[in-house]
């Protein structure tokens, strides 16, 4: 195949080709969308040796290795592996995956080499993200330079198998982002990957690989896609706009997206001021630092362990999953026997279910100190390790804030309630008065039939306008019983004001 040459994928979804991108004048070899308006690529070959001529030339070696020619010199090839006796075959599947496989095979699913192993800024819909542990290849995402250079950019995205496996976004050896440890339907941290009518998200963890994939209803054109400048987001093609709609940003880059931004045994949120807090039962480590908002020391504890005379441990939940890389995991264990094992070891920081399905399973120990936490709509919980004294404390002090939350609730609330009776009583009463007042009054009445009457509350009337009593209309429960709120129908600005004028103007 040469430069100007293309081949379709069987269902037209997907082109290779060789191409340009922007002003520049380098050619590469790579796959697009075929079916868009929007030239999007997907994959390229040799993102970091461009061609700089049409003369470029592709094919497929009798040993079943990919080449890309220039002029006689190999500018990019497959593998350096070869095969015999096979009689190998290239082809463009129609979910963008480049496969080279053996003709008289008979199944038609082995691949002697696939594109979807080596990615490049785009996950699609079937690729795996991770690591085969048998074949040791481990498929990384990388972003590129620049809109209109595909060359390796800074950042690159890979499946950590240390401890619990967890996905990291790094520049180099810095770290950029962590996604949280995979809890049965999403990573942690991230409620909005969950699963819904038209994608499904999966996560395999086993002895030959460990890999994240996610698929989508065919009807659907949709990627996750790392743009040059780290951030990560799912978007999907929209035809009525003929462009890409970000649908969810997977990894947000906001200021707390630099990984252990506030160190140790702290929270992040974007939306306080300061954004770091210490967990309950700590404190900063280096206070001076904290004070001008300098906060990667982390805290410390304020009481410290002392596993001889028993720790306990205290329920966390709302946060995105502490770092994994420094744990060990059992996927069959119950969350009593992992409270146990990190009993028995004093090295042991903290421990939580691994799965939130069905009620929760697995086991999760750290062993370190907890890293890189968030605060977040998560419902997951973890235990954390804390001296026996510490814990009495928090209790004490959680216990007096609950109460005096309580105490509130139920002061506003009977408050409430009162003033709906005194309510609710005086226009009761003046509503006798005016119906005895016009009884006498027949022929008054009759010049003044636009005059709006006084309500009166039946008590399906306040059912209906409460739900009949829904729990979702209670506002508190005080000295006198359950306070509910509720809407009267066919109330206007003009009857209201007839009511008022109705008291001022009458005996």
């Amino acid at each position: 195949m040469r430069d100007g040459d293309t081949i379709l994928s069987d269902g037209g979804m997907f082109e290779l080709g060789f191409f340009s991108l922007g002003n520049s004048k380098n050619r590469y070899l790579g796959i697009w969308y075929k079916k868009i308006s929007n030239r999007t690529v997907v994959w390229v070959a040799n993102r970091d040796a461009p061609l700089n001529s049409t003369s470029g030339m592709f094919q497929v070696s009798s040993d079943g290795i990919l080449q890309l020619l220039s002029d006689g010199d190999t500018i990019w090839s497959s593998s350096f592996v070869s095969l015999r006796n096979i009689a190998p075959v290239a082809q463009l599947l129609d979910n963008g995956n480049l496969v080279v496989r053996d003709e008289h095979s008979t199944d038609q699913q082995i691949f002697i080499w696939q594109s979807f192993d080596y990615p490049g800024d785009t996950i699609l819909p079937g690729m795996k993200f991770g690591k085969d542990l048998v074949t040791g290849i481990d498929r990384r995402w990388m972003s590129w330079k620049s809109l209109d250079d595909p060359s390796p950019g800074r950042y690159t995205a890979w499946m950590d198998t240390n401890g619990f496996p967890q996905i990291f976004v790094g520049q180099g050896k810095d770290l950029h982002l962590r996604f949280g440890p995979w809890n049965g339907n999403t990573f942690s941290g991230m409620p909005k990957l969950r699963a819904n009518p038209t994608s499904v998200n999966v996560f395999v963890i086993n002895e030959r690989e460990i890999y994240f994939r996610f698929e989508v209803d065919s009807s659907i054109i949709t990627r996750i896609y790392m743009n040059p400048e780290g951030g990560v987001a799912r978007m999907n093609w929209v035809n009525r706009s003929q462009s890409w709609f970000p649908i969810l940003t997977v990894a947000p880059i906001d200021s707390c997206s630099p990984y252990g931004v506030c160190g140790p045994y702290a929270t992040c949120n974007p939306n306080n001021l300061p954004v770091c807090s210490c967990m309950g039962g700590f404190e900063p480590k280096r206070p001076e630092e904290w004070n001008v908002s300098y906060w990667s020391s982390g805290c410390l504890r304020r009481t410290s362990l002392d596993c001889g005379s028993g720790d306990g441990f205290r329920r966390i939940s709302g946060v995105k999953f502490p770092d994994t890389r420094r744990s060990w995991y059992n996927l069959s264990m119950t969350l009593g026997e992992c409270e146990m094992a990190c009993t028995m070891n004093c090295s042991c920081t903290a421990y939580a279910n691994i799965y939130i399905r069905n009620g929760g399973s697995g086991c999760l120990l750290w062993f370190d100190e907890l890293m890189d936490l968030r605060d977040c709509d998560e419902t997951q919980s973890f235990y954390i390790r804390m001296a026996v004294s510490e814990l009495s404390s928090l209790t004490t002090l959680e216990s007096g804030s609950n109460n005096k939350k309580r105490m509130i609730i139920a002061f506003v609330s009977t408050s409430i309630f009162l003033v709906l009776v005194g309510l609710f009583l005086a226009m009761h009463a003046r509503n006798k008065k005016k119906r005895s007042y016009m009884n006498r009054q027949d022929s008054v009445n009759e010049g003044r039939k636009g005059d709006a009457e006084l309500p009166s509350f039946s008590l399906s009337k306040i059912a209906k306008s409460t739900s009949n009593f829904s729990i979702t209309n209670k506002l508190g429960e005080g000295g006198f019983g359950p306070v509910y709120k509720g809407v009267l129908g066919g109330w206007t600005r003009n009857s209201c004001e007839a009511i008022v004028k109705n008291f001022y103007t009458r005996d």
